[in-house]
């Protein structure tokens, strides 16, 4: 089964890697014939500063609103941020000093938050500790959707039409991925608390110790101008995620932050650490590919992730390496780690890496190019046709040209349309309001009826006939009594008509407006409503007049009736049957004929005013409107989001060429090769519209896409779409009768869509519909593509050998990607570039047997990635376009052998310490944390470091060169086994000239910086001073370094070493008693004077002037009394034996 993933974004780069995702997940359901959208058991979350979201600059859409948590509210200021976390007396007052310690000062702060944190991750991260509740009640939400029984359900659908592995009715765990940078503000600030936030929401679930942090390297960032804080950002966060990868035991500053906000964290297990199990590095190049920009990563790793999510093959793999990789291959049997910064028992080194490679179809890529291809193709339809003959409008203006071709249009666009009334022989609405079978019906039933009344047998004469005058009384007075009974039976069955008329016209005469937009342009169709308007209003009147003639001839019918009687040669009697009489009732029918169709008349007349007016009408001006803003959106630089309109590159109908974005990304290896989707286009459009020439094909395909695909069977009902939609419809005020009118009319509203992307999907609708040329092609597998059934033997062999080398190249470019500095990887690691690199395949689909089986074999045999113990178990039944391969570090690494981390802090270091002003720059509210937690190191060996510090003080081992103003003091400690002083980074990380008395914190911070000066230095050099004070500290709190122990009881130091101050440590002349008490008496007056001058502070002094030994108080002062201890225990050497 698939498993559920819970992926979150931390800053910009881990939202624009979301929105990348979203992207990518869609093009591959879509190609699976999926149609339920991204499935609830996969919930993504943006974390950020902004309160909207940003990264405008990213071309995917941004995540919609319930997956992007602004951290800031609107209107908030840095002064709130700071606000939420201190007030409200929920932190104890004996670790406040100690919070606020790691919080920018609020009356320093200029950023505006409200549009991010402004490159200072300090800032960044004070913002995410205003939020913890709010993150983890995000993620809590997330997590409750994702285990849902129904989430799962639908999961387990996907997983059957993806052709996942059967899970026997186990849920397999969740998969949380965050992805972050370590080298900007927002991101690099605020990761660590998001994920400590939602381990302590989801602490009681096993996966809450597996999370995957994958985190974009500093020079990802190296073509962004104004950049100058990313390598000062990407140090401290490498720092700090080094720390908390080794701390089990956050300070009670920490710990008190997060109850604060109503979460419990739990630490001190074994599995316990601050950030994620499985930290990666993604860089922006390896040894074989360089990615142009920070964009071409952010899809890379999105479409990787992907294909992640979408192949349960891939899930089982990567968390097999992943605990796999950070236990068995860390020992020290296995992994060596001459940086001496963890333990290395227990512990191991924090960072892998991760590349990724593919060969593919690419048939995602296809069917976006052909969506866009399709869709500016219809829209330049839309806005342009009219002048398709003359684009330069050399031949007429562009109003002469649309008027033109409106001319040309407009009778057959009004006939279309069933509205010609302007002749009396042209009547398409009376006709179709008029029941005629009635009518007729109706008028011989009125002819009966007044002729029995008015001869009935017994009013008759002798003759059996009646006077003239007679007649025509009685005829004249039945047409008058009985004529209404029988006209409101007619308007019955015209109504009937009307409703007919009112329940389908309308939508026939959308259809119609549809039909011309997709012929002859929106423009056209515009000036066609606009003469339609003119035209019926002149329908209305004449029909009018229509009606008024008819209701003249009726005014004679008393005379029509005499007439017709006068023909009878005896006119004082006239029988019934005598052809007069027959006539007279003829006329009295046709003055019901006459009324009928007046009346007839005045109903169409007055609906055609109402269509007109509130119907024709707004619809000309809605599509106006729409005219306006459809050409307004594809030609604004950016869209309303502030991305960059990219409609101008799409590409158009006649194009050959291919835009640059769908060109492979360095690690991607396409089977049919970009260059090509023109002329497989043409060929798919000819196909689609039975093999018409592209020409013609084109502009059929287009109206189809542009009109809508309502009825059409091979679309889903939620997926279709009309061009015009009728969201609200027409209920006119007339009726069939005159008098009588709608109590509740109600006015129309249409919908027609302005944003190109909408027409974009459109398109990818109609070419996935089942059955048809372009979802054959889009939705083709490797295994299809390979079919020796069906594929010709010279086309299968060209196949087949672009397959193997695109394959190769493929598993070239996967290599991980961070640039390694193969001397330092080897004297840190013993290792070399890619030993023991694990690979990660997809499901590669060639049946064992076959012809590509063998192929793909050999070509894996040839690149020396066989193992017959495990590869046979890479293939797999499954419908894939493509073959990802992960290709992951063999072993985890010290940060300082990767290159792409460590070269681009160096640069900024050597850059910008040489002066108090911008080393003060570089380091500005950068560190986000205390001492303790932002030290690159093991708690025990920053211990070691500590207590190191103060033997090497106590022996006389420590120098200080005072006299370079600009860069402060050089420290330097002595090297028993170089024989000479070794040197401290110099200058100090420290914003200004170090004062003595706070040497030890400052010494201990610029361990930090001692990691970029490895990268510049080429060596682990400067950590030498380091290594030597662990040595003099020792390994742990209750055992003397053997240095100390041996001058305690000896006197004796190693050759060369400077000779210790005797009112420090005693003289070697002296006893073991005399030194002991020498030193425990440094030693307790270093800790009084410590406690004095640095642990104990004025209150009314800003925290933010404290010493930064300040912030490590504690520690020292256990320190110097666990050395104080050791030391007066210390006794004589005895051999044991």
């Amino acid at each position: 089964m698939l498993r559920p993933f819970l992926i979150i974004g931390v800053g910009g780069s881990g939202g624009k890697t979301l929105r990348g995702l979203r992207h990518a997940l869609e093009l591959r359901l879509q190609q699976a014939d999926w149609h339920d959208g991204l499935p609830d058991a996969w919930q993504m979350l943006h974390f950020d500063t902004p309160i909207t979201q940003d990264g405008a600059d990213y071309p995917q859409p941004f995540m919609p609103p319930q997956n992007y948590k602004g951290l800031v509210a609107g209107g908030g200021a840095y002064e709130s941020v700071f606000g939420g976390i201190v007030h409200g007396k929920k932190i104890p007052a004996q670790v406040m000093d100690d919070v606020v310690r790691q919080l920018p000062d609020p009356k320093r702060v200029p950023v505006d938050v409200t549009k991010g944190a402004g490159q200072f991750r300090a800032v960044g991260r004070a913002v995410a500790l205003s939020k913890l509740s709010d993150i983890a009640k995000s993620a809590q939400e997330a997590i409750n959707k994702m285990s849902d029984a129904k989430a799962l359900g639908q999961l387990r659908t996907l997983g059957d039409v993806l052709k996942a592995k059967a899970d026997g009715g186990i849920t397999p765990n969740p998969t949380v991925i965050v992805v972050s940078s370590i080298a900007g503000g927002s991101g690099a600030g605020q990761y660590l608390d998001v994920i400590e936030a939602i381990k302590a929401t989801a602490k009681t679930h096993p996966w809450a110790y597996q999370f995957f942090s994958l985190l974009y390297a500093p020079d990802v960032f190296d073509q962004i101008k104004g950049s100058g804080g990313i390598p000062s950002n990407a140090l401290a966060t490498v720092a700090e995620t080094m720390n908390g990868f080794w701390t089990k035991n956050p300070s009670e500053s920490t710990i008190e932050l997060f109850k604060s906000k109503g979460l419990t964290p739990s630490y001190g297990g074994a599995r316990d650490k601050v950030g994620g199990a499985y930290p990666f590095i993604i860089g922006r190049q390896n040894s074989k590919i360089s990615f142009d920009n920070q964009g071409e990563v952010y899809s890379a790793l999105a479409t990787s992730i992907s294909a992640w999510m979408t192949d349960d093959r891939v899930q089982g793999d990567i968390d097999e390496y992943a605990t796999g990789n950070w236990t068995a291959n860390v020992g020290a049997n296995k992994l060596s780690d001459e940086s001496r910064l963890m333990r290395p028992i227990d512990q191991s080194p924090p960072f892998s890496s991760l590349g990724f490679g593919r060969v593919t179809l690419g048939r995602e890529k296809f069917l976006d190019y052909a969506a866009e291809r399709f869709a500016r193709s219809s829209i330049d339809r839309m806005l342009y046709w009219h002048a398709e003959s003359d684009p330069s409008f050399k031949e007429r203006t562009r109003e002469e040209w649309i008027e033109l071709k409106a001319s040309w249009a407009l009778a057959g666009f009004i006939s279309a349309s069933r509205l010609d009334e302007e002749t009396e022989e042209r009547n398409d609405v009376i006709n179709a309001l008029r029941d005629a079978t009635g009518q007729k019906a109706l008028q011989l039933d009125f002819e009966k009826d007044v002729f029995e009344s008015s001869s009935a047998p017994s009013s008759l004469d002798k003759a059996g006939g009646l006077d003239i005058s007679v007649w025509y009384e009685r005829l004249t007075a039945e047409y008058n009594d009985k004529a209404e009974r029988y006209l409101a039976k007619d308007t019955a069955n015209r109504q009937v008509k009307l409703n007919e008329w009112l329940a389908n016209e309308p939508a026939h005469i959308i259809h119609t407006v549809e039909q011309a937009v997709g012929e002859h342009g929106l423009p056209v169709t515009v000036e066609l409503l606009n003469r339609v308007t003119r035209v019926i209003k002149s329908a209305a009147e004449t029909l009018t007049a229509e009606a008024d003639t008819r209701r003249g001839w009726i005014r004679q019918l008393p005379s029509y009736i005499h007439e017709e009687l006068s023909r009878s040669s005896n006119q004082n009697s006239i029988r019934p049957e005598q052809e007069p009489v027959d006539l007279a009732v003829g006329r009295i029918g046709q003055a019901f004929e006459w009324e009928s169709e007046a009346r007839l008349r005045e109903c169409a007349s007055a609906l055609l005013v109402e269509l007109r007016r509130d119907f024709i009408e707004p619809l000309k001006n809605h599509l106006a409107s729409s005219l306006v803003a459809l050409q307004s959106r594809v030609a604004e630089a950016n869209h309303s989001d502030g991305r960059i309109n990219e409609f101008e590159f799409w590409p158009r109908q006649d194009d050959t060429t291919v835009p640059r974005k769908y060109e492979p990304a360095p690690n991607e290896r396409l089977l049919v090769e970009h260059v090509d989707y023109p002329q497989e286009f043409e060929q798919l459009v000819s196909s689609a519209a039975s093999g018409l020439k592209f020409g013609d094909a084109m502009p059929r395909i287009m109206n189809t896409i542009l009109v809508g695909t309502v009825g059409d069977e091979g679309v889903e009902p939620e997926q279709q779409w009309t061009l015009i939609r009728n969201s609200r419809s027409w209920k006119p005020v007339v009726t069939a009768e005159a008098t009588h009118v709608v109590n509740s009319p109600q006015l129309p509203r249409f919908e027609f869509a302005d944003q190109p992307e909408v027409y974009v999907d459109r398109a990818r609708v109609w070419m996935l519909r089942q059955g048809t040329a372009f979802q054959s092609y889009i939705t083709e597998d490797l295994r299809n593509y390979f079919d020796q059934v069906h594929v010709d033997p010279a086309e299968f062999k060209k196949r087949k050998d672009k397959f193997t080398e695109q394959l190769r190249a493929a598993l070239g470019s996967s290599e991980p990607l961070v640039k390694l500095n193969p001397s330092l990887l080897s004297e840190v690691h013993g290792k070399s570039i890619g030993e023991g690199t694990r690979l990660v395949f997809s499901s590669i689909p060639f049946e064992e047997g076959t012809e590509m089986f063998e192929v793909t074999k050999h070509a894996l045999v040839t690149q020396g990635v066989w193992d017959d113990s495990v590869s046979k178990g890479w293939f797999a039944d499954a419908k894939v376009d493509g073959i990802e391969i992960f290709a992951m570090s063999g072993f985890p690494y010290q940060p300082f052998v990767m290159d792409s981390v460590m070269e681009p802090i160096a640069r900024g270091w050597l850059a910008e310490s040489n002066n108090v002003n911008s080393r003060a720059a570089f380091w500005k509210w950068k560190r986000s944390r205390l001492l303790m937690e932002s030290v690159p190191a093991d708690p025990e060996v920053i211990e070691s470091v500590l207590r190191g510090w103060y033997v090497a003080k106590s022996l006389g081992q420590l120098a200080v060169d005072a006299t370079d103003d600009a860069r402060g003091p050089a420290l330097s400690v002595w090297d028993p086994e170089a024989l000479e002083y070794a040197h401290f980074p110099h200058p100090l990380l420290y914003p200004g000239i170090a004062p003595s008395n706070d040497y030890p914190g400052i010494v201990l911070e610029s361990l930090i910086v001692a990691m970029a000066l490895i990268s510049s230095e080429g060596s682990l050099k400067p950590l030498r001073a380091y290594h030597v004070l662990m040595d003099l500290g020792g390994s742990s709190a209750g055992q003397l370094s053997r240095t100390l122990e041996g001058w305690i009881r000896d006197g004796r130091l190693s050759p060369h070493a400077p000779e210790p101050d005797a009112t420090r440590a005693g003289m070697p002349a002296q006893t073991l008693a005399g030194r002991q008490e020498a030193l425990r008496v440094f030693l307790e007056d270093e800790r009084e004077e410590f406690v004095a001058e640095i642990a104990t502070q004025d209150l009314k002094t800003s925290v933010y002037n404290y010493p930064v030994s300040w912030e490590i108080r504690d520690d020292i002062v256990r320190v110097l009394s666990d050395l104080r201890d050791g030391v007066v225990e210390t006794k004589a050497a005895k051999s044991g034996i």
